[in-house]
C-alpha cells in the first residue's frame, strides 16, 4: 500500500471509532435520541445499550475494513476508489440502522416507565445568556482572508510564469494528472479558500446564536458548560480556517513552483491529521454542549426539562415549526443542526449545494 492510501484509511477508520464512541459525548439528559432525567444517565440498562452499540459499530468498522483491505490487492484503482466511496457511505447507513433499536427500546422504556409524572417538567432560559462571550470574534478570519487574498493577488503576478501544464489531480498510486493552463482551473484552490473562509464565518454564527440549552436539573452548571463548548469549538474552527487556507495556499503554490510537489504529502498529512485529532479530542474532553466538563455544582431531582422528544423525528431530526430557532444543538453526536421545519434552513441547504456544485463549474469555463 502506498502513503496516500494508508493515510486516507488510517483517516477513515478513526473517524468511523469515534462515531462508535458518540453515545459517551452526548448530553446526559439524552440517550440514543430520547430526553431522561440527568440522574438516570449512569443506570445500568442505559450503560449496557452504550455498550452494546459501540461494540457493533467497532465489530463493523473492522470487517468492512478488512474487506477493503482484501479488495484492495485484487482490484484496480478506479474499481477500488469507487468501492471506498460506496463502503464508507454504507457504513454511516449501517451505523443509522444500528442506533434505530436502540432509540425505539429507549422510547419504549419511556414510555413504559413514565418518569414524567413525578416530576415537573420546566423549560429555563437565561435572559443573560446572550450577553456571555460565546465565541471568538470574527476579526480572527481576517487571516486565512488575507492569506486567500494574497494567494489570489500572486497568482496573478506570476500567472504568466506558471508552466502551462498544472498538476489537478493526484491519484492513490500517486501518479499526478496534469491539465493545460488556464484561468479557471489556476484560481480554482484561491475560490475554494474564499468559499471555505466564508463557510467558516456561518459556522461561527451558528455556534454563537444556535438555541440555547439550559437544563433544568442544574441550570448554573449547564450554562457553564455550554459557554465553554461554544468557545472550545469557535477557536477549533478558526484554528482550522487557518491551517486549510494555509494548505491550499501551499497546493496552489506547487502550481506555481512544481518543486514543492514532493512535500504535498507531508503537508497534507500532517494538516489533516491535526485537524482530525482536534476534533476527536474536544469531542472527549467536552462532549456535546459542555457536558464532559467538570463541575461541582449539584443537580435538583424533583425537576426535568420539558419533553421535547416528539420534535425529533428519530431522535436526530429536529422539525418544530413553532420554534424560531434556526439551529440547534444535535441530540445525538457533537455539533449544532437545524431546525428542519423552518424555511431558511432549506434557503441555507440550496445556497450551500448552489455555490459548492456551481463555482468549480464556472471555473472550467475561465
Amino acid at each position: 500500500m502506498n502513503s496516500i492510501f494508508i493515510f486516507l484509511f488510517g483517516i477513515i477508520f478513526l473517524v468511523n471509532i469515534s462515531l462508535a464512541f458518540m453515545p459517551y459525548w452526548t448530553r446526559k439528559t439524552e440517550n440514543f435520541g430520547v430526553s431522561i432525567p440527568e440522574a438516570m444517565y449512569t443506570r445500568q440498562d442505559f450503560k449496557t445499550m452504550r455498550k452494546q452499540y459501540t461494540s457493533l459499530l467497532i465489530i463493523t468498522n473492522f470487517v468492512l475494513f478488512a474487506f477493503l483491505i482484501g479488495m484492495k490487492i485484487r482490484l484496480d484503482e478506479q474499481l477500488f476508489v469507487k468501492l471506498f466511496i460506496s463502503l464508507t457511505f454504507i457504513y454511516l447507513l449501517i451505523s443509522f440502522l444500528i442506533y434505530l433499536p436502540f432509540h425505539f427500546k429507549m422510547k419504549r422504556i419511556k414510555t413504559e416507565e413514565n418518569w414524567q409524572q413525578n416530576l415537573k417538567q420546566t423549560v429555563v432560559i437565561d435572559t443573560r445568556f446572550r450577553e456571555e462571550k460565546l465565541t471568538y470574534s470574527n476579526k480572527w478570519y481576517l487571516i486565512p482572508l488575507l492569506m486567500t487574498i494574497g494567494t489570489i493577488a500572486y497568482t496573478f503576478f506570476v500567472y504568466e510564469n506558471i508552466p502551462e501544464q498544472v498538476p489537478i489531480h493526484t491519484s492513490f498510486s500517486g501518479k499526478v494528472t496534469y491539465e493545460e493552463k488556464s484561468m479557471g482551473n489556476v484560481l480554482l484552490l484561491p475560490i475554494t479558500q474564499l468559499f471555505m473562509v466564508g463557510m467558516f464565518l456561518v459556522v461561527n454564527y451558528v455556534i454563537k446564536h444556535s438555541k440555547q440549552q439550559v437544563s433544568a436539573e442544574n441550570p448554573e452548571k449547564s450554562k457553564e458548560q455550554n459557554v465553554i463548548f461554544r468557545r472550545r469549538w469557535s477557536l477549533y474552527m478558526i484554528i482550522t480556517a487557518i491551517l486549510i487556507t494555509g494548505m491550499f495556499t501551499f497546493l496552489q503554490m506547487t502550481f506555481i513552483y512544481p518543486s514543492l510537489m514532493v512535500y504535498e504529502n507531508v503537508v497534507i498529512f500532517s494538516i489533516i491529521g491535526f485537524i482530525l485529532f482536534g476534533s476527536i479530542f474536544l469531542s472527549v474532553t467536552t462532549g456535546q454542549g459542555g457536558s464532559r466538563v467538570k463541575s461541582d455544582t449539584k443537580t435538583k431531582d424533583h425537576v426535568i426539562d420539558r419533553d421535547d422528544d416528539r420534535f425529533w423525528k428519530l431522535g436526530q431530526f429536529y422539525v418544530n415549526k413553532n420554534d424560531p430557532s434556526i439551529f440547534v444543538e444535535k441530540r445525538f453526536g457533537v455539533g449544532w443542526t437545524n431546525n428542519w421545519a423552518h424555511p431558511v434552513s432549506w434557503i441555507f441547504l440550496i445556497v450551500i449545494i448552489t455555490l459548492g456544485v456551481g463555482i468549480p463549474i464556472l471555473l472550467i469555463f475561465l
